[in-house]
């Protein structure tokens, strides 16, 4: 093999074979183009997924600007690491900080980096695999250029893949349907799919084939990746409810899928499920609400996995039911109102409770109609404040979707054009 690779046996290949200059880079086009840009130093946040290429556009980044560059990691690095570098980046001039990790730091850490930063005695470059709007600080994120990447594409991946073997200068090929099972087991991450390369190159030799059953008895099985706190998390689930909410019944089956292998809790989804029966469903199946309820009951009483079932049927169901967010918006509108004119009404007295005989002398409950004495149940009645006439507001705007097409004939039979 190659001594790029058997001189480096404690170097992890994937650093061994890191890009040394902007031609060797693969992936983030648009992103690598912009920094090429940049007239001078200045200070830059990467954020996205692991294994995209932050920690190499860093030391790119720093090589062109020839300017000193310490790295701390701020899983295992605290203050005392910070103000080390800013003590000597004082003494010797400007320096270039990468704080890896970024997002573990405590908003009071990262308050300690803006002067440095503002006054440029460092440039700061820092990467996050999390949205920074959430986990780093405004007045820093103010301070620095943001830049988002994305996972490789299968294209580029297979590209670093060709060009690592040629730098091995290795022999051994490896079949298109076992390149293709890597890279899905590295889903778009370079640092993964060089981790799965070397444990194969460390477990064979150049004349051996490798096969299917080789490839998993290597790797072993496929974990997927899922973090609970992670931005993945809210984007796995914005996914599910709006395949729900689309009628894709498919999409969303592949979304719980993902949660479920990925050790969401399923309670968690059962609460989501009852709130989009509720809000995205709502009168066009009434069906709809019981069910997710009873969804809820039936996985926090029988556990995992036999709970995948039940929320496999709440959620076809729901994907394939009519929708309907018309009490979702009536219930906003009545709030927004109320808020704006909680003062301006008073119940009408045919309206209120009268308990007692000094209620019933104010007057209270007095005329008011029972609508079950009248034919059809109904008979018209000013039920808002009298102050909200003569023209009352409309809330609920029944649709024609499902079950509720029949609600909005009911009403339209009692009301006329009012509903």
């Amino acid at each position: 093999m190659d001594s790029l690779f058997s001189q480096n046996k404690q170097v992890p290949l994937a650093h061994a074979v890191r890009p040394k200059n902007w031609s060797e880079f693969v992936g983030q086009t648009q992103v690598v183009q912009s920094l090429k840009s940049i007239p001078k130093p200045t200070s830059i946040l990467f954020y996205g997924p692991p294994g995209s290429g932050k920690t190499t556009l860093a030391h790119l980044l720093t090589q062109s600007w020839s300017l000193e560059k310490r790295y701390l990691s701020c899983v295992t690095s605290g203050l005392k690491e910070v103000r080390e570098v800013l003590d000597e980046a004082k003494r010797r001039g400007t320096i270039v900080l990468f704080l890896d990790e970024i997002h573990r730091f405590s908003s009071s850490q990262q308050d300690a980096l803006l002067s440095a930063v503002e006054e440029g005695e460092i440039i700061l470059i820092a990467a996050t695999t999390e949205n920074p709007s959430f986990r780093v600080n405004k007045a820093l994120l103010s301070r620095m250029l943001v830049y988002r990447l994305t996972s490789l594409s299968e294209a580029e991946e297979n590209y670093i893949f060709e060009s690592c073997l040629t730098k091995l200068n290795h022999k051994q090929t490896f079949p298109e349907d076992l390149k293709k099972e890597l890279f899905r087991r590295s889903s778009g991450d370079a640092r993964k799919l060089l981790g799965y390369l070397e444990r194969i190159l460390n477990a064979t030799n150049d004349t051996e084939k490798i096969t299917e059953s080789k490839l998993a008895e290597i790797l072993g099985e496929n974990v997927i990746f899922y973090d609970k706190n992670s931005e993945s998390h809210y984007d796995i689930i914005s996914a599910f409810i709006k395949s729900l909410r689309g009628s894709d019944p498919d999409a969303a089956i592949f979304y719980l899928a993902l949660m479920i292998e990925g050790g969401e809790d399923p309670l968690f989804i059962a609460r989501r499920l009852v709130i989009f029966a509720s809000e995205d469903i709502g009168n066009a199946s009434v069906h709809a609400l019981p069910l997710a309820i009873a969804t809820w009951q039936a996985v926090e009483r029988v556990g995992m996995p036999e709970g995948r079932i039940p929320l496999s049927q709440c959620t076809t169901f729901l994907a394939s039911a009519p929708k309907s967010n018309a009490s979702y918006l009536a219930i906003d509108k009545a709030l927004q109102m109320v808020r704006e004119r909680k003062r301006e009404f008073q119940i009408p007295n045919h309206l209120r409770n009268a308990p007692t005989a000094t209620h019933k002398n104010e007057g209270a409950g007095k005329d008011y109609q029972y609508p079950h004495d009248f034919p059809d149940h109904f008979v018209r009645e000013k039920y808002f404040p009298d102050s909200f006439y003569p023209n009352p507001p409309e809330f609920y705007e029944p649709t024609n979707q499902g079950m509720e097409k029949n609600l909005k004939d009911q009403l339209r039979k009692h009301w006329g054009d009012k509903k």
